[in-house]
């Protein structure tokens, strides 16, 4: 009786302790809390059991996150029985799409080229299939999935090498799929939006007779620089439960090829990843605070921002961490970029340089659209439009701004 009055306690104890871990505070005028606390619950549960699993050697973080993410996904290929869509699982010069076309679609169509987010680690055409089914329902136009292969199993450049082939196969191919060749974009969410903007300034530096001009690069709370881990978003929601700045910076790392990222990360955190030199570069100019607006930006941390840097670290990455199709927001020249629309959450710790980055476009002379969503945290529109039960008024109204933009910037000159 003593042992099982112990183990009822203890149970008790813990069930308390998960219950204090997985509640999360959400703002006092958010209109749905209880969709976002069960949304950030289950992000915490899945940290945790990733987590544990890799302490007690059951299986890799990655792997397990892998795993667990399929799981809670809903009908992942609900899709294909969408009686208004035509979807089709194919390959384009050897990479894996998933098209779907509204059967009210004119042809030639409009095309969305769509890279999915997970820090180029997680994520996939299963995953994110509702949310890309509901841009080509809504906007009326075709869009192509592209599945890219992963990190860290495949880091830099392959991922972004995949969706180049495959964005170019449709450029050059696009009656093939019944699109307008001149009028295809690209597009995408946190990793996939780094990796739009990536293809934007790629075909705009190298541009072909076969090539034709994009029509604009859809960026949706992208993830473009990992040379200033001290902006103010990064400070202010470190640890934010939905997208951590600690996990920012190792999804930067295994992107960037480097194993064990936790010998690394340290430097990469405290932005002692970067000689002094580039510290005082144009480099660092172009992810400076003061191009944010006045609202955002906070005095600067002299211990983070004044470190002398690890020179060594600093030469082993430079060459990689300073190209633009790496780090869109390091480009030093944007003038032959194609239009931008720029999404950004109001605390999401990659807010800043989604705000950078439309700013510089601006000043480049280049038009850019963006749509700040309050109440929002990184991921929220694919989070809330994918996972059914936990759909949130917010997710639906960025999505009509992204249909609206797609729509009326498709048929501009």
């Amino acid at each position: 009786m003593g042992c099982l009055k112990v183990l009822a306690i203890s149970m008790s104890v813990l069930m308390i302790g998960l219950s204090a871990y997985l509640y999360t505070p959400v703002p006092d005028d958010m209109t749905e809390p209880w969709k976002l606390r069960s949304i950030l619950a289950a992000f915490k549960m899945v940290k945790l059991i990733s987590g544990v699993s890799e302490m007690v050697g059951l299986g890799s973080r990655v792997n397990v996150t892998r795993g667990l993410i399929k799981m809670f996904a809903t009908q992942a290929v609900a899709s294909k029985s969408d009686p208004l869509l035509k979807v089709t699982d194919t390959r384009l010069s050897g990479i894996p799409v998933r098209i779907y076309r509204p059967k009210s679609a004119p042809t030639p169509s409009p095309a969305l080229v769509y890279f999915h987010g997970g820090g180029w680690i997680f994520g996939s055409v299963d995953q994110y299939d509702e949310f890309t089914a509901e841009i080509a329902r809504a906007a009326n136009i075709v869009v192509m999935s592209v599945e890219y292969r992963l990190a860290p199993e495949h880091p830099f450049p392959i991922p972004f090498e995949d969706c180049v082939t495959a964005t170019l196969h449709l450029l050059q191919n696009p009656k093939q799929y019944g699109v307008d060749g001149n009028r295809i974009a690209v597009g995408g969410d946190s990793a996939g939006g780094n990796l739009a903007a990536a293809i934007a300034k790629r075909f705009s530096d190298e541009p072909t007779s076969y090539i034709q001009r994009l029509k604009f690069q859809l960026l949706i709370y992208p993830v473009l620089q990992p040379f200033d881990f001290n902006l103010p978003s990064f400070h202010k929601f470190k640890d934010d439960p939905m997208l951590s700045k600690e996990e920012v910076v190792i999804c930067w790392i295994l992107y960037l090829g480097l194993k064990e990222p936790e010998k690394y990360y340290q430097d990469f955190a405290t932005n002692n990843h970067t000689s002094m030199i580039l510290k005082y570069s144009d480099y660092a100019r172009s992810v400076s605070q003061e191009l944010l607006p006045e609202r955002f930006q906070t005095p600067p941390m002299d211990i983070l921002n004044k470190n002398e840097g690890n020179d060594a670290l600093s030469n082993q990455i430079e060459a990689i961490i300073l190209d633009a199709t790496f780090a869109p927001l390091l480009a030093q020249n944007l003038t032959q970029v194609p239009p931008a629309y720029i999404m950004t959450a109001d605390t999401d710790v990659l807010r800043d340089e989604g705000m950078i980055y439309a700013e510089r476009l601006r000043r480049a002379g280049i038009r850019v659209n963006t749509y700040h969503v309050k109440q929002a945290s990184h991921g929220f529109c694919y989070m809330y439009l994918s996972y059914s039960f936990t759909q949130l008024e917010v997710c639906h109204r960025a999505l009509k701004e992204i249909v609206n933009y797609i729509e009326v910037n498709m048929n501009k000159e």
